[in-house]
Order: structure tokens, then sequence, then C-alpha cells
């Protein structure tokens, strides 16, 4: 590639050098000579100031303290379109002045496009100006949505209301924040807590968490270390926004609002600053403004950007505590979606029965029933293998349990089936329309790809809701 590119560009160069020559030219029987039109001695190339841009910058040709500690630079990040232009004659005018290559690497972004995929230029005036998105998002907003939604290697498709992802993400920071440092206070902070099993304090939400973070830790790394800005963002998003606020500040939230707080809240408190705080500096990167302002809310003390990346700490990593807290966060969810289906107020307190399909696979459970019947809002819990599936109940079939939700006394039986029939005959009639549409030949070759896709998609959905109906009112015979 490099000798494709220098043999291109002497080719260009000493084209360039050869005089023009007009040898004839019969304008109102003016004669033009050869003579008279030649190349300027001393035209240079446009892009000729900015082959020299990395070491130039540095003080060359004089032998400065910052060339010799910044040159050569680590990662050029550009567009695909200048690597003739630019890439390609920086390596070679660095190796010719310097007899160093200006850079190792080259990550080339993607084209940022309209949301009809036309590239963005002020000359077309489809542009989004970034001032206007920073009055409105913020910041921060504008650059974590542009990392968000551009994978590697892909043009990004932009449009405004992108920008939200961004804005709401910030928001979340903020808010959690806030909620850890009103009850968690300063603990913990300031300096590197070790937590190991041998600490007796530590219950299975927080050995969760910690092996979540440094899990996290470990992968944003790697990402990063490849370049993989998108993918080491979404890693950071999804622990720090659906396990982190999500599920583990609910966990333990009883523990921090309980009157009386004791060692239990003080032990909590140190688990959620150590995560807060590693949490601030993986998103630092993606987010300077938001984290800056919380790690100084912590306490002063120095700029997050001068602090150690975070690494990940191995010990802490345990693959039990995910695999029971996994067991406990499906059951939790699979009763609030049965409470969802039958429309069962928040505030009515269950009772569930949990039947383990194997031997072995309750063990540890203990640790979490609290947990469950808390965040499922359930007044009783009964774990029985033998057990029976209990008559008027809801059912939701998990990985080695079912799971048994007595509906009589809670809602009106009788009512509750006539609203699902109605559903089902609603949803019988949209599929019926569906599938004769998608019978018609006609409809399918002439109808837009997209609309017939969309049409399948439309008629399989309502396949599965009617699925749906009728497994729920069969839980109710």
């Amino acid at each position: 590639l490099f000798f494709y590119f220098f043999f291109k560009f002497i080719f260009f160069f000493f084209k360039q050098k050869t005089a023009y020559e007009i040898y004839q030219c019969d304008w109102s029987s003016d004669v033009c000579s050869s003579d008279l039109i030649y190349q300027d001695e001393d035209v240079l190339d446009t892009w000729f100031s900015s082959w020299l841009w990395p070491f130039s910058t540095l003080g060359w040709p004089e032998k400065t303290r910052d060339l010799e500690c910044f040159y050569p630079t680590s990662v050029l990040v550009t567009a695909p379109e200048i690597l003739f232009f630019w890439v390609a004659r920086m390596i070679m005018s660095g190796l010719k002045f310097t007899g160093k290559v200006p850079f190792r690497h080259v990550y080339i972004h993607g084209t940022v496009r309209d949301l009809t995929g036309k590239k963005m230029s002020k000359s077309l005036g489809n542009i989004i100006d970034p001032l206007e998105i920073i009055g409105e998002f913020g910041t921060d907003a504008l650059r974590y949505s542009m990392i968000a939604i551009t994978a590697t290697g892909q043009d990004v498709f932009l449009s405004k209301e992108k920008f939200e992802i961004g804005r709401n993400f910030a928001n979340k920071i903020w808010n959690a924040s806030r909620f850890v440092l009103m009850n968690a206070g300063v603990a913990g902070s300031g300096s590197r807590q070790v937590f190991r099993d041998s600490d007796s304090a530590l219950s299975l939400a927080d050995k969760w968490i910690l092996s979540r973070l440094n899990r996290t830790i470990e992968g944003v790394t790697v990402s990063l270390d490849k370049y993989r800005f998108n993918e080491a963002e979404s890693l950071i998003y999804e622990f720090f926004w659906h396990e982190f606020c999500d599920w583990y500040l609910e966990l333990v939230k009883p523990d921090m609002i309980a009157e009386g707080r004791g060692q239990r809240a003080e032990e909590v408190g140190k688990v959620l600053m150590y995560v807060l705080e590693d949490s601030l500096k993986l998103l630092h990167p993606f987010m300077p403004f938001v984290t800056e302002a919380v790690w100084q809310d912590i306490m002063e003390r120095r700029s997050i950007m001068v602090e150690n990346w975070p690494l990940p700490d191995r010990g802490a990593i345990k693959g039990d505590a995910e695999h029971e807290m996994n067991i406990v966060r499906s059951i939790i969810v699979s009763i609030r979606n049965i409470r969802s289906k039958m429309n069962i107020p928040y505030s009515v307190r269950l009772t569930a029965y949990l039947k383990p399909l194997r031997k072995g696979i309750s063990a540890g459970l203990d640790k979490g029933i609290d947990y469950i019947k808390n965040l499922a809002r359930l007044e009783g819990l009964i774990i029985d293998g033998k057990m029976k599936r209990p008559p008027s109940s809801a059912t939701a079939v998990l990985e080695g349990f079912n799971v048994f939700v007595p509906l009589e006394g809670v809602i009106d039986i009788e009512a509750e089936k006539a609203r699902l029939l109605k559903r089902k005959g609603v949803l019988e009639s949209q599929l019926r329309f569906s599938e004769r549409k998608l019978r018609n030949r006609n409809f399918i070759k002439k109808a837009p790809k997209g609309i017939v896709a969309q049409e399948r998609e439309k008629a399989s959905r309502f396949r599965e809701q009617k699925k749906s109906l009728t497994e729920t009112l069969k839980s109710l015979s």
C-alpha cells in the first residue's frame, strides 16, 4: 500500500511540473505563442503544510523537547477519502525529514450521513450544527451519542433525535450518583477498598455487582485497546444503567433507607462508592463533563482525567455469584411479567410457588429469597420440588424452575377471561386480514419489498400474541 501511494505521488508530482504549452490559438486573428504561458515555479501541493503537521507542530526543524517526547505519535484518526491526499504524504514526509513514520495506527471512521443516506455537507445544507446540539442536549450527549450509534467500520446515519440517547444516559448517571451520594456519603472513597470472600458482610448482591464491575472493566479495556469504541460504550452502558442502576440499587435500597442503619448499610455504602468511582473512570473518555462534576462532588480532589485507569481484580470475579443472581433476577422478572399480563396492581402482594426441575438447582437460592420477595412484591414464597400446579394460577417456565402464581382471590377471574377473550378476538381478526394480504399475489408482486417485510413481521407478531393469550387463558381455567 505504501509503495502504491508513493509511486502514484511521484507520477502526480512530475506531471504537475511539466510546463503547459499552447501551440496555437486563433482568437480574433491573435496568435498565442507557447512562451507566453508557463507554470509558476513556487506552486506547492494543496496539502503540503498538512504533510508536515505531525512534526512541524512540535517545533521541527529545531530539535525541541516536544518533538523528542511526542514524535512519533500513536494513532491518526481520519476519514477514508483522504488516505492518499494526507495519510500517505504524512508517512513519506515523516520518513524523509525525521527518519520515522509519524504514527503506527490509522483509525478510519465512518462517514456522517443524513437519514436519506446523503453525506452531510455544508454545500448541500443537510448538516446538523454541533453548537445547536450542545445547547439543546449538552456536550456529553453529543459526544456519547455519536459513539453509541456508530459501529466500527460503519457509516452513521444521523438525526437530531438520536442525541436523546446521550442526554438520557447523562441524566441517568447524574441521578444515580445523587442517590448514591445522598445515601452512602463518601464511605470508601479516596482509597481503594479490597473486597474478599472472607468479608462476611458481603451479600450475594454485593458479590454479584463487584464481579460484574470487574468483568466490565476487563471488557471495556480490551475494546478500547482494539479501537472498538462502540463496543466499549455498549459494555459500560449495559453495566451502569441495567445492572448497577436497575438491579443493584433496587436490591440494596431497603438496607440504605432502613431505620437505624447499621453495619450492613455501612458495607453497602462502601460497595456503592467503589462501583460508582470505577464506573466514572470507565465513562470519563465518553462523557468527560458529567463524570468530572460527579467526581468532584464526591470529594474535592485532583481531576478524574489524571486518575489511573481501573484494572480488573480477578479475585473479585465470581461465576457462582453471577449464576445465583441470574436465577434470582429471572424469577423476579417472570413474576413481574405475570403481574403485567394479569393487570395485578403493584400494591397487591402475591404468594408465589417455585418448583425446582432438577436436584441442586435451588442450592444457594436462600441467599436471594429476600430479594425476590421485595422486588416481586410477594407475601410468601414457597419452594417445593414435589408440588403440583395450584388451580387458577399463572405459570412461567424458566431454566430449572416452574413458577406458579395463584390468582384466585387476587383478580376477578371471569372478568379477566372475558377481557382476554375479547383481546384474542381482535388479534384473530387482525391476523386474518394480514394473512389474506400475504396470500394476495398482486400485493407480493407489486408492493415495495419493505412493505411486504413489514406485513410479514406484523403477522408474526400477531401469532405470538395470540399464542401468549391462549396460554394465559388456559392458566385461568
